[in-house]
């Protein structure tokens, strides 16, 4: 969580007194700018503690914001998207059928066996790791013709989501650490951008 502490809103309040809406702008314009940081500040944290593909992280990744107002000081940032396909963190073997055992990272420091698993690309060219269900599915008619009428289903294993990666206590106190940097130094700038452009000066 992020905030502007009381003491720094009477402070600003304060020395910007002079200026007609001068506090509310400085607050809402740091506040942003912390909400901006969090939306990077996430990618980097969530990659520090994930073994994830930067291009999967972005490709699964939808980010809204809800900027803060002179009217209203909150801010938000939403993070939604899918769960990344398991092959896009950190799996050995790389290749398709090789017949190794699968092992994957998904948090780091964390490496798990799919012995039952195997890497497969399928005729979209999409590669994953994946595993026999023990249940069958129709073949197409193309493949019908060259064996059998039922061939058993694969099921792709999955990794995390990019809100369950940026869920982690861990992400979220080193998110938290860096917006609230930005948005206290932030503070600072917008006090003495507002008082240089208004002919005053601090108090």
């Amino acid at each position: 969580m992020i905030e502007i502490s009381e003491e720094t809103v009477n402070r600003v309040e304060r020395i910007l007194a002079e200026v007609p809406g001068g506090a509310q702008k400085a607050l809402s314009a740091a506040m942003n700018r912390g909400l901006a940081k969090v939306r990077t500040a996430a990618f980097k944290e969530v990659r520090s503690v994930y073994a994830v593909q930067y291009s999967a992280l972005k490709e699964k990744t939808s980010i809204r914001t809800k900027k803060a107002s002179t009217s209203n000081l909150a801010g938000e940032v939403y993070f939604s998207g899918v769960k990344i396909p398991l092959y896009k963190f950190k799996v050995t073997p790389q290749a398709a059928a090789t017949g190794a055992k699968v092992m994957a990272t998904v948090q780091k420091g964390n490496q798990t066996e799919f012995s039952n698993a195997f890497i497969a690309m399928m005729g979209s060219g999409h590669i994953g790791v994946f595993e026999r269900t023990g249940t069958q599915g129709i073949k197409s008619r193309t493949e019908q013709y060259k064996a059998g009428k039922h061939t058993e289903k694969l099921e792709e294993k999955m990794g995390l989501s990019v809100p369950q990666m940026v869920g982690n206590s861990d992400v979220i106190e080193r998110v938290s650490a860096e917006a609230q940097e930005t948005i206290n130094t932030r503070v600072e700038h917008e006090i003495d951008r507002i008082l240089n452009g208004y002919g005053g000066g601090k108090k």
